[in-house]
Parts: structure tokens; sequence; C-alpha cells
């Protein structure tokens, strides 16, 4: 009896197991692979408080500004609301954001702690790579062909 219940409770774990689609998109800085805009990974990105703005966020990296230099930042997991956040933080002890530091994301305008219960979220960075806004992304190169 045992051993019927075991193979049946091994075959239905087997059968819930999910398996990743053979079209999964990449993610992180892989979804960016052979992108000329993509440069090399910097070991941080100092005077925080000099950040100027953020773009094209997915829910995985971000790219922010830095006076006239662009960084990609990729965040372990994914970060809800960083696709569509509003507003972005540095949390950083030293005044350099880098590997093992978090930005902080909120879809609010009102700021990161709103009457909504929905604050802003943590998310820890996982690499930093210099970015090239100028450079024509994949989709731009192919219609200039």
């Amino acid at each position: 009896m045992r051993l019927a219940l075991l193979a049946t409770t091994s075959v239905l774990l087997a059968a819930c197991a999910s398996q990743a689609p053979a079209d999964a998109k990449p993610k992180g800085v892989a979804q960016f692979a052979g992108d000329v805009r993509l440069g090399e990974e910097v070991r941080n990105v100092c005077f925080t408080s000099t950040i100027s703005g953020f773009h094209d966020a997915t829910d995985d990296t971000v790219v922010i500004s830095k006076g006239s230099k662009d960084y990609l930042i990729e965040v372990h997991g994914s970060c809800f609301n960083l696709d569509h956040a509003q507003q972005l933080a540095v949390d950083s002890t030293t005044g350099c954001l880098s590997k093992g530091d978090y930005i902080i994301t909120s879809d609010s305008i009102a700021g990161f702690h709103d009457d909504t219960g929905f604050g802003g979220q943590r998310c820890m960075v996982k690499s930093v790579h210099e970015w090239d806004g100028k450079a024509k992304a994949p989709a731009d190169a192919e219609e200039s062909e």
C-alpha cells in the first residue's frame, strides 16, 4: 500500500513540476545580449546624490542617468513595481551604488509611503553596467536597414 501511495505521489508531483516554456524571454542583463547599448560591468556608480533620472525599466532592470552617463542596473529576482515606478531612490551606505546595495521604487508620485499601504519596494542590486543610450537599439538598427 505504501509503495502504491509513494508511486502515485511521485507521479502527481512530477506532473505538477513547472517547466520553463521553450520560448521563455531572457531575464536581467541576459535580455540585452548582443545589444550595442550594453557596456562593460562596472564596480559602482559614485555620488549617487547626483543621479538625475531613470528610464527603460523592466521588472528586473532599470537605466539610471547620472549627468551625461547612463548605467543599466540589474536587480536580484523581480522587483514587482520597477517597470512602472514613478520614483526611484538609492539605499547605499557609501554614496556609491554597487552590487549588494538597494534601489527603492515607488509607483506613486505621492511618495514612498502613501496612504494606500503600498510603500516603496527595496530591490537588491545584482550588477551595474555602462549603458550607451545613443547607440541604436536592435529594433532601431533593423528599421534603418
